[in-house]
């Protein structure tokens, strides 16, 4: 499988994307499946310019994400596939593609948001994605540097 990370990070790329998490990937190819983020010509485009040279960046809707990222399912190609939430990672799984692993590395705190770990909090309905994730066979873990220890989603009090 050439996908060799899922995660969830409402910044994408950023700092500890590019220089950590790229890295010990070995990834080469960066897929983001925002819809919001599609959209947004000027966001692209600084999305595009943050990631290294050499490693592209495809910005693409959810329905456009899932047509592409089953096609990366079995490339050899090395790819890293971020969102800003579960609720599309689950949308992915729907559409029957299947990961092992569902990093969740940044979700900010906010109003009607439940703190889970350092800088990771989550809505209900994110909380029963990740739950829903889970019980269709993949782990939940977050971690925010490939570094830290993993805390799996399924011990963290919810």
């Amino acid at each position: 499988m050439s996908l060799k990370l899922v995660r969830v990070d409402d910044r994408l790329i950023h700092g500890q994307v590019v220089a950590i998490w790229l890295k010990s990937l070995g990834a080469r190819r960066i897929v983001i499946v925002d819809d919001r983020t599609a959209r947004d010509d000027f966001l692209r485009e600084i999305l595009e310019l943050a990631s290294p040279p050499g490693v592209p960046v495809e910005v693409l809707d959810v329905e456009q994400g899932i047509e592409r990222v089953r096609g990366l399912v079995n490339d050899p190609e090395p790819v890293f596939v971020l969102m800003r939430s579960p609720l599309t990672a689950v949308k992915l799984r729907e559409a029957g593609i299947e990961f092992p692993l569902l990093n969740v590395g940044g979700i900010g705190a906010g109003p009607g948001r439940k703190p889970l770990y350092r800088n990771i909090s989550a809505s209900p309905e994110e909380i029963a994605a990740m739950q829903q994730l889970e019980a269709l066979g993949t782990k939940v873990e977050l971690r925010i540097v490939e570094n830290d220890r993993p805390v799996m989603f399924s011990s963290v009090k919810v």
